[in-house]
């Protein structure tokens, strides 16, 4: 074998090598249905079509410091090729959910801004975080930058099962304490968050595309 055919040889292992780890890097971020860090009866009312939250909040070093540990999630009765033409539409939340006052998106910072007003808030809250646009299956990192969330960071996971689309989110964050206490932080997290994605689901079943 001459030396332009070895070269030519090894580009194309080394294209190969590539692809492959790339893919497998990517198949790895994919979350399946399956792997949803939930006991067997979660999992089956999940599947069943029920929205699943969890909050947990803790206090630390007398009440000077709270810690938020949160994850939702639930299986919409369509793909994600259909969910996601609405879901995606995050300016237009304030037309979709009645406690969200007001709802803005800047393409191009990739930013969320939200004003929420509801019973079980303390009082009116502005949501200002980072989140790209979510249009197709994928793993989605978003932050918080600023308000009493401040530098809460997590992921939202969007995947297909069975025609249907997946998505699981999870979040952390700890600092100062917030003057909300525990139980009412965690009651108001946990409910907004699955209030919001029935909510979404229902709206996004049934609007025409």
């Amino acid at each position: 074998m001459g030396l332009g055919n070895r070269k030519g040889t090894m580009r194309y292992k080394i294209i190969f090598l590539t692809l492959f780890f790339t893919s497998y890097t990517l198949c790895s971020q994919e979350l399946k249905f399956e792997n949803l860090p939930y006991k067997k009866n979660i999992k089956e009312n999940i599947l069943n079509g029920e929205v699943f939250s969890e909050s947990k909040v803790k206090s630390q070093n007398l009440n000077k410091e709270q810690s938020l540990k949160f994850s939702i999630a639930g299986l919409h009765p369509k793909s994600c090729t259909y969910a996601l033409k609405t879901l995606s539409l995050y300016e237009e939340y304030s037309h979709f959910l009645h406690f969200v006052k007001e709802s803005h998106y800047d393409e191009q910072k990739k930013e969320i801004n939200f004003v929420l007003s509801h019973m079980l808030l303390p009082y009116d809250m502005r949501l200002n975080f980072k989140l790209p646009r979510i249009t197709a299956p994928g793993v989605y990192p978003f932050t918080f930058d600023i308000g009493i969330l401040k530098d809460l960071h997590g992921k939202i996971y969007v995947s297909d099962h069975a025609g249907r689309c997946l998505f699981y989110s999870n979040a952390q964050w700890a600092g100062p304490d917030t003057g909300i206490p525990n139980l009412i932080f965690e009651l108001f997290s946990q409910a907004l968050s699955k209030l919001s994605m029935e909510i979404l689901f229902r709206i996004s079943s049934s609007l025409r595309h």
